[in-house]
């Protein structure tokens, strides 16, 4: 689903990021853990085609991201990809419906009905009013949320960027049971991002980051 050759990526004449080799198969879970500041972000961005490498190739489902142009980048994100953040980004004003339908409404593939983001959100236990703001949810709700906008309309890959750095014990261990289990029924591949390395019981393959990105070693 995923490979990355010879992959580099720098600010300046600073190196950042260097792969040779990484390959991520469809339907496969993938944990790296790595300390902050060891550009586990700055590699999602790559994957996602948000950055451009400065040197070397990454192929998703079979198209080279470099090989599209700026607004092509945009539509082929917009149409594989969910992406829960951090911070989570959601926009405070708007409903919860409004921010989980901003993930596909820029797409082509994409779609879901009210009914779609109601099951969803159940799926993943959380029992609000669609019409309420963001700003007025718990931050635990916030974080379903974000989950939720990163998996309605199916996508086939998944990026999750320290989504429960925010999280208490029992929050962190309730939201990665409901993650899991709609991404595998969904069959999306994931790649996960943390610092907390008692996650990566959850995942079949696990990397330590800093043995994989080269500019660190």
């Amino acid at each position: 689903m995923i490979t990355i050759s010879a992959c580099k990526f720098g600010y300046e004449k600073k190196s950042v990021l260097d792969i040779e080799s990484f390959h991520i198969k469809e339907g496969e879970h993938i944990f790296l853990h790595g300390k902050s500041g060891s550009a586990k972000s700055t590699f999602l961005n790559l994957l996602c085609a948000v950055l451009d490498p400065t040197f070397g190739d990454i192929e998703v489902l079979g198209t080279k991201l470099a090989s599209l142009s700026s607004s092509q980048k945009d539509r082929f994100r917009a149409d594989n990809y969910g992406i829960i953040f951090q911070q989570f980004n959601l926009l405070p004003y708007l409903s919860v419906e409004e921010n989980i339908s901003l993930s596909y409404r820029f797409s082509k593939s994409k779609s879901a009905a009210k009914e779609e983001i109601e099951n969803l959100l159940d799926s993943l236990q959380l029992f609000v009013d669609l019409k309420t703001p963001a700003m007025k949810l718990s931050l635990g709700q916030q974080q379903r949320v974000a989950a939720a906008r990163a998996l309605i309309g199916k996508p086939k890959i998944i990026l999750a960027d320290e989504p429960t750095s925010a999280l208490d014990g029992d929050t962190k261990e309730s939201f990665m049971r409901v993650l899991f289990n709609q991404i595998e029924a969904q069959n999306a591949t994931l790649i996960f991002v943390s610092h907390d390395k008692s996650l990566a019981s959850n995942f079949n393959t696990v990397y330590d980051f800093a043995k994989l990105n080269r500019a660190f070693v």
